[in-house]
């Protein structure tokens, strides 16, 4: 459980890279198949985050190795 107290800035992928073929776009902006994190780590695509009532990131829908990738991505570790 995500606590919902927690800036969703937390839960942002930071200096990740596309890494594959684009597999559509929203709002203009290609959505990678795949990123990989500045510390080599890959992640494959899995949804587009939700927003609460308030209009917020509803980080609390993140599941366990789930992460956030500008602009509202939601990409999931690969093992």
């Amino acid at each position: 459980m995500v606590s919902r107290h927690l800036p969703h800035e937390y839960f942002f992928l930071s200096g990740s890279r596309s890494d594959g073929p684009a597999i559509g776009h929203i709002d203009g902006r290609p959505i990678p198949a795949r990123v990989v994190d500045i510390c080599g780590s890959r992640y494959r695509f899995v949804g587009v985050a939700r927003r609460d009532r308030r209009g917020r990131l509803d980080v609390s829908a993140l599941r366990k190795n789930e992460w956030l990738v500008a602009p509202n991505l939601i990409y999931a570790a690969v093992a």
